[in-house]
């Protein structure tokens, strides 16, 4: 009996391993088609969005939506997103994190600023102006809150007492071209540019003009910035870069390239200048000079600057550049949007970027140089059982709102006495919806026997049924219930011969299987992790469709000589369907922008998507897609 007993032992342990591995590197159809939005998570927001701004102590995220006129408000504490609608066009977002109040200028033919209580996401008032704010900046020590437009400087005290107004007295009435604002709050000196004619004006903080200087090459400055350390000014022109120190005339030296916009890093005393190739870094404290130009593969639209982990964050249209003050390194985080705007929250090491083009908003994890997704997550009821994360299945928090890396698999695990019944999403308003997992599980003829044998040992955890992939924003619950009593000892041993006889008679043919179920997604993993590198390389052209016609010819021989399967030949047919289709699309707008195409070009690019989709490189949706989109272009 004894002998009978450690048979079955054996090959219990057998057969709970090969499940367990087959269940890990089994995949569903959803799981892969989602590998491609892995790399871009986003946000939905409102449409258009533009500048975006963050409240570092209230952890909040305010973004600008210039064509639904609200403003999208994401909670980074609980992971909560909602939209206030202001009636305006918003354009620029200010944020006093010590009142916690959020200033939103309205665009033409708005003509208004708008506040928002950022405690309680409520507007508190809108003021109308007669000109459209061109710029608006805040005096977080003195809750003072500066705009300029056509007609001159204008102050609102945002002191609490409601309804606000434009100071009739404290304010600079002139017709001017002002165009940015920067505020010294030690210094209490407020400095504008002017562009016609090109000056500098310094104020106190009362508008009290107090001195005014010419840009020595009579160009347009373009951008404005302080050094509130050692209250430094530095303004650059079309070609020229300036500084100002207590009060003394404007010292500048000529830029070689185009500057675009500069940013000041205090703690280091580091002045950082974008242009339309590269970025040149200068030490603010010293004489006007150039130390470092670093060239960058992309032209850069704007700069921010993280002083805490001292990382400079440079923003393209298709990626981000992340600068380490230190060795001055360039790392790429690409990304396949078009970007439109930046902020990073210094207390958290996040980086947001907005998209006009697919109305998101993006979380950059600053560290790690990655895209991030928010995740909150929950188990029910509670101390029901646990969520392990990544390779090394370490406990997630609870009940935390938290930016953590997309593509990590997480196990939702039972504590003793529960069984794991499934993970859900919850969507709002007290709904929730089921998730299914990201693994597909392996199902035997074993299944019926060994489930409750595991159920009842306590040792039931199949990962395949438990899985869950971080691909998307989201407050994600794992629900268990509890297990009935365990059956007595005493009724298990006549079931052992019965086992014994079973197990036996079927794991030849279960061992066999799995040998080669794992051979066929070896030769699958090597496919895709091919294709995964196109995915991560962001924006795809002309070039890449020589190496995508060797990927899909490769795939075919593997194929065609039994080394892959049915279903996953189906499945990386798909990702590289939509490679061949994004480059077509591509083609497809630069045709409509430019002005040099014409009807033959049309004709060309229709054949050659003919072509593609004859020869199986593209999927009968992505070809209806792009057939669809050529014939709504203008030419």
């Amino acid at each position: 009996m004894f002998t009978i007993f450690l048979l079955f032992i054996i090959m219990l342990y057998s057969l709970l391993l090969f499940s367990n591995n087959g269940n890990v590197l089994g995949q569903t159809l959803e799981s892969i088609n989602e590998k491609y939005h892995v790399t871009n998570p986003r946000l939905e927001v409102g449409l258009e969005p533009n500048e975006v701004k963050v409240d570092k102590f209230l952890n909040k995220v305010y973004v600008s939506n210039e064509r639904s006129n609200s403003i999208s408000i994401l909670d980074s504490n609980s992971g909560t997103l909602k939209e206030v609608f202001i009636n305006t066009i918003p354009h620029d977002v200010e944020v006093n994190d010590k009142i916690h109040h959020v200033y939103i200028s309205g665009k033409s033919p708005s003509k208004t600023v708008s506040i928002i209580d950022g405690r309680t996401d409520k507007l508190l008032q809108t003021l109308s102006l007669d000109q459209e704010p061109l710029d608006i900046e805040v005096n977080e020590k003195e809750s003072l809150l500066y705009l300029v437009n056509k007609n001159g400087v204008m102050l609102i005290d945002d002191n609490g007492s409601y309804p606000l107004s434009i100071d009739p007295i404290k304010r600079y009435d002139v017709d001017a071209n002002y165009s940015k604002i920067a505020v010294d709050e030690i210094a209490k000196r407020v400095y504008i540019i002017n562009q016609d004619p090109p000056e500098l004006l310094v104020f106190n903080n009362d508008l009290q003009l107090l001195q005014n200087l010419s840009i020595p090459d009579k160009k347009e400055p373009l951008d404005i910035e302080v050094n509130e350390n050692d209250h430094s000014v530095y303004i650059i022109t079309e070609d020229d870069f300036y500084k100002q120190n207590n009060n003394s005339q404007l010292l500048g030296i000529e830029l070689k390239n185009k500057p675009r916009a500069l940013e000041v890093d205090e703690s280091n005393n580091l002045v950082y200048i974008i242009s339309d190739h590269d970025i040149s870094i200068m030490n603010g404290t010293a004489n006007a000079r150039i130390d470092m130009v670093i060239p960058l593969p992309l032209s850069p639209l704007e700069l921010e600057i993280n002083e805490n982990i001292n990382k400079v964050y440079i923003l393209s249209e298709y990626g981000l550049y992340s600068l380490d003050e230190k060795t001055n390194n360039l790392t790429t985080i690409g990304l396949s949007e078009s970007l439109s705007n930046i902020e990073v929250n210094e207390n958290s090491n996040i980086v947001y970027l907005t998209s006009e083009e697919s109305d998101s908003l993006f979380a950059i994890h600053g560290p790690k140089h990655k895209v991030a997704v928010g995740i909150n997550f929950n188990v029910f009821p509670f101390n029901s059982g646990r969520v392990l994360c990544g390779d090394d299945k370490i406990e997630y928090p609870l009940n935390q709102y938290l930016y953590e890396e997309p593509g990590i698999t997480c196990l939702a695990q039972a504590n003793n006495g529960f069984e794991f019944v499934g993970w859900s999403e919850n969507i709002g308003l007290n709904i929730t919806r089921p998730m299914k997992p990201c693994i597909e599980g392996s199902h035997g003829f074993f299944d019926f026997i060994l489930s409750p044998i595991q159920k009842t040992l306590q040792i039931f955890n199949d990962a395949a049924k438990t899985s869950f992939c971080l691909t998307q924003y989201g407050t994600f619950t794992a629900t268990f219930k509890e297990l009935p009593d365990p059956i007595p000892a005493q009724y298990w041993i006549p079931l052992y011969g019965i086992l014994v006889s079973t197990v036996i008679g079927w794991s030849i043919p279960n061992i066999i299987g799995w040998v080669k179920s794992k051979s066929d997604i070896r030769k699958s993993s090597l496919h895709h992790n091919k294709i995964k590198s196109l995915y991560k390389a962001g924006k795809r052209d002309d070039s890449d469709i020589e190496l995508l016609n060797q990927l899909k010819d490769d795939l075919s021989d593997s194929f065609s000589k039994g080394k892959i399967n049915q279903i996953h030949y189906a499945y990386l047919k798909e990702e590289l369907s939509i490679l061949y289709q994004e480059i077509f699309a591509k083609k497809i707008d630069a045709m409509d922008d430019s002005k040099e195409m014409n009807l033959s070009h049309k004709i060309k690019l229709i054949r050659d998507i003919r072509d593609a989709y004859s020869k199986g490189k593209l999927t009968e949706l992505h070809y209806n897609i792009l057939m669809n989109k050529i014939s709504e272009t203008k030419k």
